[in-house]
């Protein structure tokens, strides 16, 4: 404990008082700062005038009383007094501290209490250094209150947005669903009006081919050159139905059409795709179209930017969600690319694909790299999870 401050001698208010060699009572009255000085027992022998500022108590009014009767309001006296305890036994203390002005107001206050010691090192009077903490409260509180208007702020934009992004969400999702129902439309329509059209024709072609043996040569061949067309054509018109809208996903279920899918694009891409699917599963309609698309888009971006030669598809069903994973051994999507992929800043096709999957409230993931990529979709078997 340093003990550079001595009492040399005590002398009543108003006299000067010799702390030690070269410090007085003008000195401490220089100091920008509440001075108090006490003897052990905590009586008040020195008050300077930063002390009457702040206090609001003059020198003479003070000067002979305890100063824990003057400063310290009876909820704080206990602690008073405890500190004033470990200030005898040697001990200094500071930090915040309500002090009682005259007036009976409560000030903030930064408190540092030392005690002093004499020749024999024992306690003979304590140092008080009271300064007035109000101004700093005040920004403190003023600091809080704009803090908590903003963070209201932004908590109330934060919902208008997430509710605008949940409308925005809503939309996209019934555009989708717009989307395959028209898709459904159109298939049926091919099926029904076009395709009906053109077995109508390759009907009239086939009427046409029994008397080939009139015609000339070039009226011949131009009758079988049509009846190959049309024969095309209905292939075609099949296959873009198929896509459109697959039959087989409403009459056999998603096994089936994703079977189906399956085989027809690895015959046109050359991909051999290996394809894991429970036989049995059936799920909402929402949710079968939901993974035929996800496995139509991952295969489709295989073909078009992978260059891998094999690819497999599973879908996994769990207790509570469906899993589909679909992967490829190829080049891997560029880190810049995948980085704008997850962000939603490029890829038409996996912007629909998540749109799809965050209205079923599931989540998409995708892993890539010098072996390939790995999308894997996660939707709940439960109802639809929508954010507001």
């Amino acid at each position: 404990m340093a003990k550079a401050l001595r009492f040399s001698e005590q002398m009543p208010y108003p006299s000067v008082l010799k702390l030690s060699p070269g410090l007085s009572i003008p000195f401490l009255e220089a100091i920008g700062a509440a001075i108090i000085i006490t003897d052990a027992t905590g009586i008040v022998t020195y008050w300077n005038r930063f002390a009457e500022k702040l206090y609001g108590w003059t020198a003479a009014e003070v000067v002979g009383r305890n100063i824990v009767e003057i400063t310290v309001s009876p909820e704080s006296e206990q602690v008073a007094q405890q500190h004033m305890a470990a200030l005898i036994a040697g001990n200094t203390w500071s930090g915040d501290f309500d002090v009682r002005c005259k007036s009976g107001k409560l000030l903030p206050a930064l408190v540092t209490l030392s005690p002093l010691f004499d020749e024999k090192g024992t306690v003979s009077a304590i140092v008080g250094i009271s300064q007035d903490l109000s101004a700093r409260r005040e920004a403190e509180e003023a600091l809080r209150t704009a803090q908590g208007e903003l963070e209201k702020r932004i908590q109330e934009r934060t919902k208008e947005l997430n509710k605008a992004n949940a409308t925005l969400r809503e939309l996209s999702a019934r555009l989708l669903q717009a989307r395959d129902e028209e898709g459904r439309r159109l298939a049926r329509e091919l099926h029904d009006s076009v395709g009906q059209l053109l077995v109508a024709i390759g009907m009239n072609i086939s009427t046409v081919r029994s008397q080939i043996h009139k015609l000339d040569e070039p009226g011949a061949k131009a009758v079988t050159e049509n009846a190959s067309l049309v024969a095309q054509i209905s292939d075609e018109i099949r296959t873009i139905s198929h896509l459109l809208h697959p039959p087989l996903l409403d009459e056999a279920g998603l096994a089936s059409a994703l079977g189906w899918y399956v085989d027809a694009f690895s015959e046109r891409s050359k991909i051999r795709v290996e394809i894991e699917v429970p036989s049995e599963l059936r799920l909402p309609t929402d949710m079968e179209i939901a993974v035929f698309r996800i496995v139509q888009e991952c295969l489709t971006n295989i073909h078009r930017h992978s260059g891998s030669k094999t690819a497999s598809v599973s879908i996994q069903e769990e207790a509570d969600h469906i899993r589909v994973v679909a992967q490829d051994r190829g080049k891997g999507i560029p880190a810049h690319q995948l980085r704008l992929i997850s962000d939603g800043q490029s890829g038409v096709g996996f912007r629909g694909m998540r749109e799809r999957i965050q209205y079923l409230g599931g989540d998409l993931k995708i892993e890539s790299g010098e072996t390939g990529t790995a999308i894997t979709a996660t939707l709940p078997r439960a109802e639809r999870v929508r954010e507001y």
